[in-house]
């Protein structure tokens, strides 16, 4: 654990050096920081799961050590916020990255116009541009003088999670993040490894960035859409909505039993999670197999989870009276731990339009939180077949976030206070889903798959 803080002690260092018009006094700001860790302390279940305290003490010493004595840009301070919070446990845990007093900089900010990832050989590899002179697929040694690699790995430490999630999470992101660093400013000049060439480019606007960068996100929670006559696929996008995403459902499973649809995909690469509870729903449809998506939830009881779970209604309405009563009269810095029994399991009303034919579900490092749960169910009861990459969370994980914002910056921050235990029941199963298979082209390996079966 000493190796990690002395590592993210060397990756903080070469952050940034404040050249900001925003700043914030460097008392308030070490004021917020110091109560933001107490906060994870008092509501997180282990917030060390990742790191020892002795370990993020160091490491909060060396962030607070690179800081000005007077004041430190808000930029530094958001920064400081991400990484530390990212060193703790888990990625529902995590530092909001926008703040009001940046909009100015953002809007007259020139951001690189390209995305990518890390390939196997440690090159980074444009994977997605909005100009011209760089091809997807080009490698990209050095921007401004600075590795490539170096960058995308830094911007890494900005969240938390498993390496798989932070990964694709900072390929969606990386021209933002690249905003907060003030050691890379525009104009940009691009080192290409292949073909062996230099580039120098203005950089885009921030609207276009914005439109650009977000163009290729799902806009829909879910879609449907029939392929060579008889493949469905359905695009589970997001655990939003039950009252929409039931309508979808009978809407779907009714024109799939019109159209003598024997061959379903249901895609859930891109759901970041939501309400589990839509995941039953669509199972109802698929398996007549009883299951269960989640065995326990470990509960830290905390002041603040207190506070916020009694002042929104939502809580009361999907906790119930008679757990909100045992939670609130709780001494804060206990656990209350509710397991589901061995037998306790989900067994869903079979709907009208069942579907009794082959299936398979589309997983990968953006399956999340509720869809990761989803998948979770299916690999575990084998109720279908798992087709794409890694899940983006471990089947075991942190959960429930509270809202907390900081006094003198007004900087939100999220905290998990509930430890959730995945289908298979074990508490200390540290692993993500893996696919039945793997593949890098899930939506074309599963069209095969299916034709085959």
């Amino acid at each position: 654990m000493q190796h990690l803080s002395t590592i993210l002690c060397l990756l903080f260092s070469i952050t940034i050096s404040a050249q900001s018009t925003s700043f914030l006094p460097t008392k308030k700001a070490i004021a917020d920081l110091d109560d933001m860790v107490q906060a994870i302390e008092d509501i997180h279940y282990n917030p060390y799961f990742l790191i020892s305290q002795d370990s993020f003490q160091r490491y909060k010493s060396c962030v607070y050590g690179n800081f000005d004595q007077d004041s430190i840009s808000i930029k530094e301070f958001v920064v400081a916020g991400k990484k530390l919070t990212a060193a703790l446990s888990g990625g529902h845990t995590g530092f909001y990255w926008e703040n009001d007093q940046l909009s100015q900089q953002k809007k007259a900010f020139h951001f690189v116009p390209f995305t990518g990832t890390l390939n196997a050989q440690n090159q980074f590899v444009v994977s997605r541009s909005a100009v011209p002179e760089i091809k997807v697929g080009a490698v990209i040694e050095h921007i401004n003088g600075r590795a490539a690699t170096d960058l995308f790995r830094e911007a890494m430490t900005y969240i938390g999670g498993i390496e798989n999630f932070k990964k694709a999470y900072v390929e969606d992101v990386f021209p933002a993040y690249l905003f907060y660093n003030d050691a890379l400013q525009p104009p940009y000049t691009i080192q290409l490894a292949q073909p062996e060439k230099t580039i120098e480019i203005a950089g885009l606007e921030a609207k276009k960035t914005s439109d650009w960068l977000y163009a290729e996100q799902p806009t829909e929670n879910y879609t449907f859409e029939i392929l060579d006559g008889n493949i469905g696929v359905i695009g589970y996008n997001s655990c939003q909505n039950m009252k929409a995403f039931k309508r979808f459902l009978k809407a779907t499973f009714q024109t799939i039993e019109e159209e003598k649809i024997d061959q379903l995909i249901i895609d859930i690469r891109q759901n970041g999670g939501g309400n589990s509870g839509l995941n039953d729903r669509l199972l109802a449809y698929l398996t007549p197999k009883s299951y269960r998506q989640m065995s326990g939830r470990y509960w830290k009881v905390s002041d603040q989870a207190k506070s916020f779970y009694t002042s929104k209604i939502v809580y009361r309405l999907m906790f119930g009276r008679s757990f909100m009563k045992e939670y609130t009269s709780a001494e804060s810095g206990s656990v209350i731990e509710k397991v589901r029994a061995d037998d306790d399991l989900t067994v869903n009303k079979t709907p009208k339009n069942e579907y009794t034919g082959k299936h398979c579900f589309l997983i990968g490092p953006r399956t999340f939180s509720s869809a990761n749960m989803l998948a979770d169910a299916i690999k575990t009861y084998d109720l279908s077949t798992l087709i794409g990459e890694t899940t983006g969370e471990l089947t075991n994980d942190f959960g429930e976030q509270l809202m907390i914002t900081l006094p003198y910056s007004q900087a939100t921050l999220y905290v998990s206070s509930t430890y959730d235990i995945g289908a298979n029941g074990n508490p200390d199963l540290f692993q993500a889903v893996e696919p039945d298979i793997q593949s890098e082209d899930a939506l074309e390996t599963a069209i095969e798959w299916l034709q085959e079966n």
